[in-house]
């Protein structure tokens, strides 16, 4: 133990000087005492210098490619041809031989490749082509495989410790394992425009198109993203039942039925998925998903309002169009709704006195765009020459006329089942050429 030792004198003299007792003075002693100071905490090497590249001895070889990728299903073969140059001042001895890729998926078998030839010399500047035969055996996994094909052993040199060996001379090769997917699902998304406290049932329609039956078991995913959204969504899961068998046979269809009673004062938006529980190899776990998206629409009870003035006593012609996407609406639900669902407009005008003023309607334009390449809403197996149509695209038009005033006017519009509308308002004939000023 050390005492400090300036700071020690003076307190003695003054205790001295006050005449505190030696005892006292002691025990002031022990307090005013300090634990030894830490050793100093050794300085690190400096790290090591990296090496001269010129200097390195290491086997310079051109591989070409350096990155082979190739898709195969089990019981296929494949062949990858890789050029090897001698880029050295002398002869060097290649001996190709397979090691794991660090972090592939699946393990690769080394007996599913060969290497010819297996083993060359290579005078400088001399090249030599190897041939990499792979055969996937028939009961191979679906999946992604990684391996290297390392002609030498040089490695890449690093400061600092690596965690797995990055060869030089090496092809860096990539398999992919599939087969061909036997079940078809349509739609892969439901979208509708729902209204609170009504139903819908929507309809997945499945083919096995395999020699097997297929077992499946459709449950709700939630992205959670999705789901919390704008400050939740619009209804729970247990608004929607979903109803299935468990298999689809071998060379049939099968339809899981999707039914949604929206509840009294839903609001806002609802995003889900419906996860097929498809078991067996012949799809990936992402292709068997269901989009669920659901707008919860709530008619308006008020009139949109629009003023507007006229500078002369000339008719004036107004004209209210919306416009229906149906590309997105597969499934059922409200697109497959019967009249009460067709879209129109209760239109009030008042003129400068404030009063309503009688509209006439002189025009009703529907409008729709079809294209022949079949319905995205149609299973493609039960599509015949009636479903190459498809209408993904309409529009609805009212056209009303009023005998005009001076002054200051207000058009109301209160529409129903509309997503969106525009509006025209025209001052004047344009048939009779009444001028405006």
């Amino acid at each position: 133990m050390k005492t400090m030792t300036v700071s020690m004198i003076l307190t003695f003299l003054l205790i001295a000087g006050a005449g505190i007792p030696s005892v006292a003075a002691e025990e002031i002693s022990i307090l005013m005492t300090v634990p030894d100071a830490p050793p100093p905490t050794p300085t690190p090497p400096p790290p090591e210098e990296p090496p001269d590249p010129n200097n390195i001895n290491i086997t310079k070889l051109l591989i070409s490619p350096r990155h082979a990728h190739t898709e195969l299903t089990p019981g296929e073969s494949d062949e990858i041809t890789v050029t090897v140059t001698n880029k050295d001042d002398m002869t060097m001895p290649v001996n190709p031989r397979v090691v794991d890729q660090p972090y592939s998926e699946y393990l690769f078998e080394e007996a599913w490749l060969t290497i010819t030839p297996e083993s060359a010399e290579l005078e400088p500047d001399a090249e030599v082509e190897f041939t990499i035969s792979v055969t996937i055996p028939d009961d191979a996994e679906r999946g992604y495989y990684s391996l290297q094909v390392i002609f030498t052993d040089d490695l890449m040199p690093t400061p600092f410790p690596s965690p797995y060996p990055v060869y030089l001379n090496a092809l860096n090769f990539h398999l992919s394992v599939w087969t061909p997917p036997v079940m078809q699902i349509q739609p892969r998304y439901i979208h509708d425009q729902v209204e609170s406290n009504r139903t819908y049932d929507y309809t997945i329609n499945l083919k096995n198109t395999g020699d097997e039956d297929i077992e499946i078991d459709p449950k709700f995913k939630q992205d959670r993203w999705d789901q919390y959204e704008m400050g939740g969504p619009a209804f729970e899961d247990d608004s929607i039942t979903i109803t299935a068998p468990s298999v689809v046979p071998a060379g049939g269809t099968a339809t899981v039925n999707i039914h949604l009673a929206v509840p009294l004062g839903a609001k806002g938006e609802y995003h889900s998925g419906v996860d097929l529980g498809v078991r067996g190899p012949s799809i990936d776990e992402w292709d068997q998903m269901v989009q669920l998206n659901f707008e919860v629409w709530t008619q308006p009870t008020k009139h949109y309002l629009k003023g507007f003035a006229t500078d002369a006593a000339v008719p004036i012609t107004i004209e209210i169009e919306s416009n229906q996407y149906r590309y997105d609406m597969c499934g059922g639900g409200s697109s497959g709704s019967g009249e009460d669902e067709v879209p129109s407009f209760d239109v009030v005008l008042r003129g400068p006195t404030g009063d309503e003023v009688a509209l006439t309607k002189t025009a009703v334009r529907y409008h729709g765009s079809v294209h022949l390449g079949g319905s995205d809403c149609t299973p493609p197996w039960e599509r015949d020459s009636s479903g190459m149509y498809n209408e993904d695209r309409t529009s609805y038009v009212e056209r009303y006329t009023a005998d005009g005033a001076i002054g200051n006017w207000e058009l109301g519009i209160l529409p129903h089942y509309v997503e969106e509308f525009e509006y025209t308002i025209e001052i004047g004939d344009a048939d009779s050429g009444s001028e405006i000023c």
